[in-house]
């Protein structure tokens, strides 16, 4: 996958160098080719990860015309069925890109071809003709698209980072600040003044020459679900297939694949699915999939004897990567940190798991993110079966109105003695917006009515509480943050992370499946586990808790991130941002109260200056990388 920029000038004043420096501020995420293009008021970026035909062919901006280009973060699997039907219309291919083949199919069927991707993608198209720019997001978000606007540009980017690129002295919007992240998130927002998300399943519509903009929505995954057999047998083989067939079309690339195992259920499962895909597949490139998986180990492991059993299974040699977790880090070490995440929790081991896939020589890692989201986490239980606790009081007043006695006996007997007086619970989404940090700052309440949850809370009303409750968690926010993670995660060591369970048909298969078949024998995700049963061990398919990589844990009884506090804090910026009540912060500290506060606070604080300090860097050096770009204004 790659990195995007794009700036759109509403004074026609064009700096060709901004567009640069965007690029060369997210160039992590594309080391291998950088090109740019000029038209007007308009300069869009490209930094390339070359995955699927690494030769020039794919440099990007790309044209197929000379009236259409495209700049594009990400993948479309199923490129080579669409280049098929997109050949039968006379349609001719210059290189082995999926890029070309999105371009054409825009071309040829506008925004409707969107629907059509089976892929993770950010994709922004410029129709020189009408000078109309459409950047568009993949369905369910995998890969970020932020946007900056104020009276002067309309600017995009793949990361925060490289909108600061183009702006170095954004700050913070101030009733943000404070605000709980998936909160944040379900609401496309930022910390930042002026910087918003791209929603996950829209596109925006800009013309350059009158700057008339507008937001539509291309996917609604609550439509056309597809129908679930009442056979649970029948849903296993189904549930089976279509992972299987998802993981093997994420298995094209031109460069190594590879996976890490944690000894849980998803990452095993994924692991084992490639085993076979390996094994069944005779034309599949063995060369190119290499199944030794890391491991990471740490303290809190619960599931490292696990992973290393299944590996062995398989018959794969693995390698233990041992992390732990440091309460004596430099301010430096912990700015470089939340600056390459773009969050402020603490995910050391993310970015370390992918710096060691690149050292073996992996481009794609094959993960297991999204399974959780759509089966069910053990802490989503008590919403996930409000469902089921409607269906009995429901029973209980069938029993009242129509049944005798014992009827009414034989009901308590089975369900218990649920209150007579309880009534049904009706869905309700619950944002966090209490700003954590209003005793230091002064931000308005905060403002959630772009929840993106409200587009479709009408639609929801016709489905029960518990695919309500996974619709929001999977689409509205939460698992969007987590995306967003380990994109960056990923991303920071050019790593290209793709997820099964994130295949369109996966996912709408599992919001689709009825809740009495994901928890089911006294377990979570039962379909998953149930369908997967020939192939995985005991050990790991009666796990009864959730392991994934944690954030770390902060100890303020150490002095010395105590001495870190005292330095940020100290600091001259940080007394003059006008941002927060410094001297109530500096009281605080002093009478050691609210220290994680404070430290949180802080961490928002290192993430701007990591900003700042990356973007002075990038306009201090020389850019050595050579870049190709086109002027269409000089060929207009």
């Amino acid at each position: 996958m790659c990195g995007v920029s794009g700036i759109i000038s509403k004074k026609n004043i064009v700096d060709q160098e901004n567009i640069l420096f965007m690029n060369e501020m997210i160039n992590h995420r594309g080391p291998d080719q950088s090109g740019y293009l000029k038209y007007k008021n308009l300069l869009l970026g490209h930094v390339r990860l070359s995955v699927l035909d690494i030769s020039d062919k794919g440099r990007q901006p790309m044209s197929v015309n000379g009236q259409h280009w495209i700049i594009f973060n990400g993948e479309v699997y199923n490129y080579k069925e669409i280049k098929e039907d997109l050949i039968k219309k006379n349609y001719k291919f210059h290189s082995k890109t999926d890029t070309e083949v999105v371009l054409n199919a825009f071309i040829e069927w506008g925004t409707e071809c969107f629907s059509k991707f089976n892929g993770d993608w950010v994709i922004a198209i410029f129709d020189k003709k009408t000078e109309d720019m459409i950047i568009a997001r993949d369905g369910i978000g995998c890969k970020p698209c932020y946007i900056y606007e104020d009276q002067e540009s309309f600017v995009f980017s793949s990361e925060m980072k490289g909108l600061f690129g183009y702006k170095s002295n954004i700050d913070f919007e101030a009733e943000n600040l404070g605000i709980h992240p998936n909160t944040l998130f379900s609401c496309s927002k930022t910390f930042f003044k002026n910087i918003s998300q791209l929603p996950p399943g829209r596109l925006i519509r800009i013309n350059i020459r009158n700057f008339d903009k507008k937001t539509e929505r291309w996917n609604f995954p609550l439509e056309n679900l597809p129908p679930i057999h009442s056979s649970y047998m029948v849903n296993q083989g189904e549930y089976f297939d279509l992972l299987y067939n998802a993981t093997k079309l994420r298995l094209d690339a031109d460069l190594k694949i590879g996976t890490s195992l944690s000894g849980g259920i998803d990452s095993s499962v994924i692991f084992t699915l490639l085993n076979l895909i390996q094994k069944n597949e005779k034309l599949l490139d063995h060369k190119k999939l290499d199944l030794n998986p890391i491991i990471m180990n740490y303290k809190e492991c619960l599931t490292s004897k696990e992973a290393i059993e299944i590996a062995k299974i398989n018959n794969r040699n693995y390698k233990i990567v041992d992390f732990e977790n440091n309460n004596n880090e430099q301010i430096e070490t912990i700015m470089k940190l939340v600056t390459k995440l773009e969050v402020i929790e603490e995910y050391s081991m993310h970015p370390l798991l992918y710096e060691n896939q690149k050292k073996m020589g992996i481009h794609v890692s094959i993960d297991g993110h999204g399974a959780d989201e759509f089966l069910g986490l053990p802490n989503f239980i008590p919403n996930l079966t409000v469902s089921l606790y409607n269906d009995i009081l429901n029973i209980k007043e069938v029993a009242k109105k129509f049944g005798n006695q014992s009827t009414i006996d034989t009901i308590n007997n089975m369900f218990g003695r649920i209150d007579d007086k309880g009534s049904p619970k009706s869905f309700k989404q619950h944002l966090d917006t209490n700003n954590y940090f209003a005793k230091y700052t002064s931000g308005n309440n905060f403002d959630y009515t772009s929840s993106l949850l409200l587009e479709d809370i009408n639609a929801l009303q016709e489905f029960d509480y518990s695919t309500q409750f996974t619709y929001m968690i999977g689409y509205c926010g939460f698992m969007q943050y987590f995306l967003s993670k380990w994109d960056r995660a990923s991303m920071s060591s050019a790593v290209e992370v793709r997820s099964p369970f994130l295949d369109p048909k996966v996912i709408k298969y599992s919001l689709a499946l009825p809740i009495n078949k994901k928890i089911k024998n006294g377990i979570t995700k039962a379909i998953l586990r149930d369908s997967m049963e020939p192939y995985l061990p005991e050990s790991i398919l009666r796990q009864t808790f959730k392991q994934g990589l944690p954030q770390k844990k902060d100890n303020f009884e150490n002095l010395k991130n105590n001495n870190a506090l005292d330095e940020i804090i100290n600091n001259k910026s940080f007394k003059e941002s006008g941002l927060w009540d410094h001297n109530s912060i500096l009281y605080d500290f002093n009478n050691k109260k609210n220290l994680n506060k404070i430290w949180q606070l802080s961490k928002h604080y290192l993430l701007k200056e990591g900003f700042k300090n990356h973007s002075y860097d990038v306009r201090q050096k020389k850019i050595k990388k050579c870049y190709e770009g086109n002027d269409l204004s000089l060929k207009t």
